[in-house]
């Protein structure tokens, strides 16, 4: 399984970049998310009421539609949420945030090293977010070239 972090600031761009290499980087595999959130936005009614059993005290909850599941659990490591993907049958993990990880990385801003570790590629889209092709197609040939996690 492979797994990079794409690591920004707020508003740079790391959702549209992820959901450009989800598609084509499920040409190679199936690929899994993990979205390091500061607070999760739980007004969506599913998530909403879903999060009321949690917050009354079950330890896991699972709410599922005929369209999406959503499982809601106490707070878990990223190694541990990066092994529970690997049991999911996943051949990526894309992982938005969680800069100060070890993980490799693919950066939106200027960080320095000692801000962000392990940076493989540092892009910019100049404010447009237009992510051309031939940068999509790069980067997934750099995940792909990646050691296996």
């Amino acid at each position: 399984m492979k797994v990079v972090a794409i690591v920004g600031k707020k508003k740079s761009g790391k959702t549209a970049l992820i959901e450009h290499l989800i598609a084509y980087l499920k040409e190679y595999g199936n690929v899994g998310c993990i979205k390091h959130a500061h607070e999760l936005d739980l007004d969506v009614p599913i998530a909403r009421d879903t999060d009321r059993f949690f917050t009354a005290g079950a330890e896991v909850v699972i709410g599922a539609s005929a369209e999406k599941t959503i499982t809601i659990c106490g707070y878990e490591s990223l190694p541990d949420l990066i092994a529970e993907m690997a049991t999911s049958g996943v051949d990526f993990v894309l992982v938005e945030g969680f800069k100060s990880s070890d993980l490799p990385k693919i950066t939106l801003n200027d960080f320095s090293h000692q801000e962000v570790s392990n940076i493989l590629k540092r892009i910019d889209f100049g404010g447009d977010f237009k992510i051309p092709e031939e940068m999509i197609k790069e980067l997934v040939q750099l995940i792909l070239s990646l050691d296996d996690y």
